[in-house]
């Protein structure tokens, strides 16, 4: 018999529900120019290869002379349901009176970003100046995106004192 399995589908990208795969693996046709043919799909076993999974289809067609014949299909994903891990920098120890724009956005420094399944999108956004009488911080938060979309985020703040007002004298 001549089996016409389903084309090789696309990568199925980022975690796809059971039903997607199902419909990417497809169904196959056989004929056979003697006589009906039996048509039996067996599915393998999921495979994997770091976030990388795999699954193949086959398709065993036999004819009523018992002459067989095979096809298989193969559909790749990724699965990634782990958020990447952020590592900040250390919180800075209080930076002291009116310190520069550029010291405080040096002690904030950077964050680095770590994912198993592939790139990363790594944003730092920093907050409003906070006041409470002379004192002041600031947050940088940082947020990782993986390629699936997990995310995760971190935080740094600094905190300084500002006091650009000499004291008062009151003599005797």
């Amino acid at each position: 018999p001549t089996i016409t399995p389903p084309a090789t589908p696309a990568p199925l990208g980022c975690n796809p529900a059971a039903a997607t795969i199902n419909a990417a693996l497809g169904s196959a046709t056989a004929t056979d120019a003697c006589g009906a043919v039996t048509l039996t799909p067996t599915d393998g076993a999921v495979g994997s290869n770091g976030c990388i999974r795999s699954q193949t289809r086959t398709w065993t067609a036999v004819d009523a002379c018992g002459n067989s014949a095979t096809a298989s299909v193969t559909a790749t994903w990724t699965e990634d349901n782990t958020p990447p891990t952020i590592t900040p920098p250390a919180t800075p120890a209080p930076l002291g009176c009116n310190p520069s724009a550029a010291t405080i956005n040096a002690a904030l420094g950077s964050a680095t970003a770590t994912d198993a399944c592939g790139a990363i999108t790594l944003t730092p956004t920093d907050g409003a100046v906070g006041s409470n009488g002379c004192l002041r911080s600031q947050t940088r938060t940082w947020t990782a995106v993986d390629a699936c979309g997990n995310s995760a985020t971190a935080a740094v703040t600094a905190t300084w004192t500002e006091d650009n007002t000499p004291p008062t004298i009151t003599p005797p």
